[in-house]
């Protein structure tokens, strides 16, 4: 069951179907581990591929040694895309002539040849390429695409469909069972839809030269024409199809992989390169390619260097077809989680006992998870098997807090597991207010983990909060803190020792009380907030009393507790209110009705009580009958 992204959704509908419209915006959609990127693109294929040639490829199921050698390039991605864009749909008659050319020249071996015999070797392989050679070809490419697309465990019969159909897209000799080449797909070598004035077959014989080559610009050429080819190809194909109604989709998934990058990369100078030439005078040959892309962030970083213009960030929110429409080159969209809404509906997918309704559960889910994807789907399914956990969201979470962080650094990690260095630094930072205070913690990460690691400059796991400053995830930070609080008191980075550490090095008033309060100090705490509640404009204290009441303290035992202060005092009122105040406003565990009617009055007295030392009393009075609503409500 799949909910939510109606926006996102809304606007890959509209792009697939802007046929005619010009070449469609790469979409780079962004979002922290675990929000839902990769099930979008899972979603769109269960949703276009009956009605257009749909590809979804996975550069991240891809072996490190493929990905670091000559086949590093964009060639692993291209094979894939071929592959899985040849399945057959009604109205779009792919052919690949142009790709499968250049995957020809490829393969044709010249070194010790002069460029006469080597030219000659090259169209007599061209010329004489039968059905077994164009087999032969098709097994190579699924070895080179590996797992970045689903294949059969026994890829012989796929491989043999995908070659019978490429064949059948191609003129055959009526003498001979060789393939006859399209003059037009061979003279495309010498201009490449870029006005070039190469000669077509030195062109393609260069290729074959230059397939081996591991120096970067000359690979950067490579991947330039093979990504050109594709392109020409889909073009040609679609050209006589004059009732077409949809563009072809490709969706790439873990968009900041090297191979993945590189691919984008080559596409984005390809479109700029054919652009140009239509801005030139030229009119600009139709793109009939949709591609969408998942990152964490740095995609957008590595392809900055490109000079590309620059795109438009917007939120999931923010989508509108029309913002779109005026960029043509390349959005960046940022994932947004799960509205409750959305959770609740997902719960409605399941059968509760008759005793629990579907609701209860998606409002204890979404407040546990904050609509995190990944961790609505995990806590949903522990509930599918232990229903009674709803009414106890403390012990539902407990034991699961590092299966529910792991996604959040799995993306930094080589392969499928999240590296544990990584997880064990994220609940070291998860303390930190800010990012700026999370870099005084660096002495205390674990190697290889510095202040370089993409923990630190990640800008999906670093957002802007409501005071514009970086800021883990409200969930980050929960489930790590709840985590650091159980480190044993020697632990290299014990919960005293991070906490203190912020403390040390706090340079404004508000984290420096936060991490005291954290610290288990609200005797302090309550008695400088006290003093300062008369000297400070009532605006600016309940900001920095709301700040440093931010998060709940695991280690808070006693939230209603009044410590040594007199009882009715101002001193006991602000001592509680700041264990009350984080256990109602920020404890996703408590949910039981009766426990926090108790505490919004507590909260609601104490308030009215310290009104009168405020120098605006009607600031502290509307926020207590804030509280005081919630306990009508539940009467």
């Amino acid at each position: 069951m799949f909910e939510g992204r109606t926006r996102l959704r809304g606007l890959v509908k509209e792009l697939v179907e802007a046929v005619g419209a010009g070449t469609t915006p790469v979409l780079v959609v962004e979002g922290c581990g675990g929000s839902g990127k990769t099930a979008l693109l899972t979603q769109t294929v269960l949703e276009w591929q009956d009605t257009t040639p749909t590809v979804l490829v996975r550069p991240r199921e891809l072996r490190v040694d493929d990905e670091d050698g000559a086949a590093g390039a964009v060639r692993p991605v291209l094979a894939a895309v071929l592959l899985g864009l040849s399945a057959e749909v009604p109205g779009f008659p792919l052919s690949f002539e142009r790709v499968l050319l250049a995957q020809i020249a490829m393969r044709v071996e010249v070194e010790g040849l002069d460029q006469d015999a080597a030219l000659d070797e090259l169209n007599r392989q061209t010329n004489n390429y039968r059905e077994r050679n164009l087999r032969d070809l098709i097994r190579d490419l699924a070895a080179t695409a590996g797992s970045l697309i689903q294949l059969p465990l026994d890829p012989g019969p796929m491989v043999n469909r995908i070659a019978d159909y490429l064949g059948g897209m191609l003129e055959s000799s009526r003498r001979a069972s060789n393939f006859r080449w399209s003059r037009a797909a061979l003279e495309w070598f010498g201009h490449q839809d870029q006005g070039l004035g190469l000669n077509a077959d030195r062109a393609r014989l260069r290729l074959s030269a230059q397939a081996r080559s591991r120096d970067p610009d000359v690979r950067r050429d490579v991947d330039d024409l093979l990504v050109a080819a594709l392109l020409a190809d889909l073009r040609h194909s679609l050209a006589p199809v004059t009732t077409r109604l949809h563009n072809v989709v490709m969706l790439l998934d873990d968009g900041d992989i090297a191979v993945a990058t590189t691919f984008v990369r080559a596409l984005l100078r390809v479109r700029r390169a054919v652009a140009d030439r239509g801005r030139g005078g030229d009119p600009a040959p139709p793109d009939p390619l949709l591609v969408m892309t998942t990152s964490g962030g740095l995609l957008a970083e590595e392809l900055a260097d490109d000079e590309l213009p620059a795109p438009e960030l917007l939120r999931e929110s923010e989508v509108d077809i029309s913002l779109v429409a005026e960029t043509r080159v390349w959005v960046r969209i940022r994932s947004e989680d799960l509205t409750g809404k959305d959770v609740v509906q997902l719960a409605k997918g399941h059968l509760w006992p008759n005793d629990l309704a579907a609701s209860t559960v998606g409002k204890v889910v979404y407040g546990l998870s904050r609509g995190h994807p990944k961790s609505v789907d995990a806590l949903l399914r522990r509930l599918h098997d232990e229903p009674s956990l709803a009414r106890d969201p403390g012990k539902l979470l407990r034991g699961v807090e590092n299966s529910l962080l792991e996604p959040f650094v799995r993306e930094f990690s080589a392969g499928d597991r999240a590296n544990k260095h990584h997880l064990r630094a994220l609940v070291t930072l998860s303390a930190a207010l800010t990012k700026l205070d999370a870099q005084t913690l660096a002495p205390l990460l674990p190697d290889p983990v510095e202040l370089d690691s993409p923990l630190y400059s990640s800008s999906t796991l670093w957002t802007s909060g409501d005071s514009g400053q970086q800021q883990l995830p409200p969930l980050v930070r929960h489930l790590g803190m709840r985590l650091l609080s159980a480190r044993v008191d020697d632990d290299e980075a014990s919960w005293a020792k991070v906490i203190g550490r912020l403390r040390d090095h706090a340079g404004d008033e508000g984290p420096r009380l936060r991490y005291t309060l954290l610290l288990g100090d609200r005797e302090a705490v309550a008695e400088e907030l006290l003093e300062s509640l008369e000297d400070m404009a009532t605006r600016d204290w309940l900001e920095l009393f709301d700040l440093v009441t931010s998060d709940v303290n695991p280690r808070e035992t006693a939230p209603e507790s009044i410590g040594t202060a007199q009882r009715g005092s101002d001193l006991a009122h602000t001592y509680r209110l700041l264990g009350v105040v984080p256990a109602f406003d920020h404890d996703p565990c408590s949910t039981e009705p009766d426990v926090r009617q108790d505490l919004a009055a507590q909260v609601a007295q104490a308030l009215r009580q310290l009104s009168n030392r405020a120098q605006d009393p009607a600031l502290l009075l509307r926020r207590a009958q804030r509280y005081e609503r919630f306990g009508r409500n539940y009467r």
